[in-house]
């Protein structure tokens, strides 16, 4: 019986390091998501004149460069 308790701990202690580290690789990867679709949409928007107010403009490039974003790092983590 002792043996199926420290099978059960050694299994819990395993699943917790595993979503620790799960935990660590999305914080890592959503700070990365930021900066990346914060680059993209400067990028794009650029040009424009007025980006002060938000605009039905701006809410779609945002969209769009988050979207970029996300499909870029996935590439990238596979």
């Amino acid at each position: 019986m002792g043996e199926m308790k420290r099978a059960i701990a050694r299994e819990e202690r395993e699943r917790a390091r595993t979503m620790e580290e799960q935990r660590r690789m999305t914080d890592r990867f959503a700070s990365t998501l930021v900066i990346a679709a914060s680059i993209i949409a400067a990028v794009r928007l650029a040009r424009e004149q007025d980006i002060s107010r938000p605009s039905p403009r701006l809410a779609s490039v945002v969209a769009d460069s988050i979207g970029l974003a996300r499909m870029i790092l996935e590439k990238i983590v596979r």
